[in-house]
């Protein structure tokens, strides 16, 4: 981050991933959303809680997003494409842990506004995610301003009580102090990669998330 803003101490992770078969993403979406592993270490209280919060989005999703995936992808599964794939990601390569899906645990079916995707960092920092999705247009710009309006409108700290059932409590208490991270995921359509990322760099929605200790820019180009 001290490239761009000389007071600033984090770092800025830019990466962009091919989806090359949207078959095999939805069957992994799929599998995912269906996984209700993460209830096991709740007590019996936030176990009956969660999971009468998250059928109803987990059927939803499998049967009127993930059903009904064509050759044109909806608004809706790109969206949960861009997501899913942004949580992976940080998963595989930057050894973070997943929660489950923020719909699942909020209690209003799909819409709800606020935080996509959250993760854990090995330092034990949340990572608070937004995610964007167009078919026309690439939408690094949409995801970051998103993030900026959220923090503004206090969301990440409002979603402090319910993560808290899925992380440390060293992530918790950093997050209570302000120590946190965010993930702009987003979709690309340019076939210049690389131009798009570096777009996002240097996006002037980017400065305001300068003063946290990490940015996750993760780019998801359908190649399909």
């Amino acid at each position: 981050m001290a490239d761009y803003d000389v007071k600033a101490t984090g770092q800025i992770y830019s990466l962009a991933l091919d989806i090359s078969n949207i078959e095999e993403r939805v069957a992994e979406m799929h599998r995912v959303i269906t996984d209700t592993s993460w209830l096991a270490p709740l007590d019996i209280i936030d176990t009956a809680t969660y999971e009468a919060r998250s059928k109803p989005t987990i059927d939803k999703v499998v049967n009127d997003i993930l059903g009904n995936v064509e050759s044109e992808i909806s608004a809706d599964f790109g969206e949960y494409m861009v997501s899913a794939s942004a949580q992976m990601a940080l998963s595989e390569y930057l050894k973070h842990i997943r929660l489950p899906l923020a719909e699942l645990i909020k209690e209003k079916i799909s819409g709800n506004p606020g935080f996509d995707f959250h993760t854990e960092s090995p330092d034990a920092l949340i990572a608070f995610g937004e995610a964007k999705y167009s078919g026309v247009q690439n939408a690094h710009g949409r995801a970051l301003s998103q993030i900026n309006d959220f923090i503004l409108a206090k969301k990440d700290v409002q979603e402090l009580s319910d993560l808290r059932s899925f992380v440390t409590e060293a992530a918790i208490q950093n997050a209570a102090f302000g120590n946190k991270t965010f993930c702009a995921a987003f979709s690309i359509v340019s076939d210049d990669v690389k131009s798009i990322m570096d777009n996002a760099i240097t996006s002037s929605h980017l400065g305001p998330l300068l003063c946290y200790e990490a940015v996750y820019l993760i780019g998801v180009k359908v190649s399909a």
